[in-house]
């Protein structure tokens, strides 16, 4: 039984190997992402707070509809965690069904760039490669079955190591390569087999239930934008403010605002007083587009054990809780696929090669035949 489960193991490993390594790669600069991208773009995404403070989100949504003419505001990002930061707004031109977005000066509502697609940014260039490979549909496919095959390897990892606090944290340095290797995959696969877990089944949920629920109630249609969707005066302000009556300490991190005829205004939030995992976007408020009347809210605090679990799945998969040691214990997370990836193929190439060698000097193989023949 153990050998059999070694040999699915070790295939699995073969077959997933390269993609979990950059999948994890991809994942751990993802921790550092508002870092990287103040250093490689400042001059799209970096802003200098003012006394002042932001401008209403009222007046910044009236300045960016004002600076994209012939563009349909959709969407609103708001950066309430780092003063440093810019906002980001999506936008798509009229005409067309293409998202793109500009980066926002909150404090001035100056475009610091855009209209552009994701891509421009380091961000959305990392993320679509993470969780695509840039194969849309099919991507979505591929990175959720190789979630479930990182569960699968670390789950078979600890069967197969099942006694592993005998010697787990022991290097052999003097042994031979693979004995070397072996102690290595050990170690780092028991030591981040929960992490692994969590990612990988975090991960799979989130793209299976996507692309399976598409498949199921149909992929929705890519409607060009032909005009203004949402009222010239839109009392975003009062409908924020509403929103907080509604549901006290409510904080807006992300507004979706109309693309298609009927559409609502939708923000998504969490509350002053949320714990570390909860997600930004946990509970919303739902507004007319026309009218600014409420049409409902919902509460993540008051919702059922399985709502709250996947609302929290979203920190507990990036690692934006916790501040700088989480994010650093995350970061080297991500990289132990890459660590498990590249020591299982050494110690399958070694135990092949052994085994290979073992064969030649066998007393019937065909090579030892040869050399007795010769002798």
């Amino acid at each position: 039984m153990k050998k059999r489960l070694w040999q699915i193991h070790a295939w699995l490993g073969l077959v997933c190997g390269l993609a979990l390594l950059v999948i994890g790669l991809s994942g751990s600069l993802l921790v550092f992402h508002e870092e990287l991208e103040a250093w490689i773009n400042p001059h799209l995404v970096s802003v200098e707070p003012l006394p002042s403070g932001r401008l209403a989100p009222g007046e910044l949504l009236a300045r960016v509809r004002a600076a994209t003419p012939g563009h349909e505001v959709t969407g609103w990002l708001y950066n309430h965690h780092d003063p440093a930061l810019a906002d980001v707004a999506y936008v798509i031109e009229h005409g067309t069904a293409e998202w793109k977005l500009v980066t926002v000066n909150p404090y001035t509502g100056a475009l610091l760039g855009g209209p552009m697609t994701d891509h421009a940014l380091l961000t959305g260039w990392l993320l679509e490669f993470h969780y695509t490979f840039f194969s849309d549909h099919a991507g979505l496919w591929i990175t959720g079955i190789l979630g479930i095959a990182l569960c699968a390897l670390g789950i078979s990892g600890v069967w197969i190591y099942r006694r592993f606090w005998k010697s787990l944290f022991a290097l052999r340095w003097g042994e031979s390569r693979r004995i070397f290797f072996s102690d290595l995959h050990k170690m780092i696969g028991i030591s981040s087999v929960a992490f692994n877990l969590l990612l990988g089944f975090t991960g799979a949920y989130w793209n299976l239930t996507h692309v399976i629920g598409e498949w199921v109630l149909g992929e929705p249609d890519e409607v060009p934008v032909t005009g203004p969707m949402l009222a010239v005066n839109y009392p975003l302000d009062a409908v924020i403010a509403d929103a907080r009556t509604r549901l006290p300490g409510f904080q807006p991190n992300y507004i979706s605002l109309p693309w298609v005829d009927g559409g609502d205004v939708t923000l998504w939030g969490s509350f002053d007083d949320a714990g570390i995992l909860r997600s930004p976007y946990g509970s919303t408020a739902t507004y007319d587009a026309r009218t600014g009347a409420n049409k409902g809210v919902t509460d993540i605090r008051a919702a059922g054990a399985w709502a709250q679990a996947v609302d929290a799945f979203r920190p507990l998969h990036f690692g934006d809780f916790g501040g700088l040691p989480v994010q650093i214990l995350w970061c080297l997370g991500g990289l132990s696929p890459g660590v498990l990836a590249v020591s299982g193929a050494s110690i399958w190439w070694l135990r092949r090669r052994r085994a290979r060698a073992a064969h030649d000097v066998s007393p019937g193989s065909s090579r030892s035949v040869k050399r007795s023949a010769l002798t």
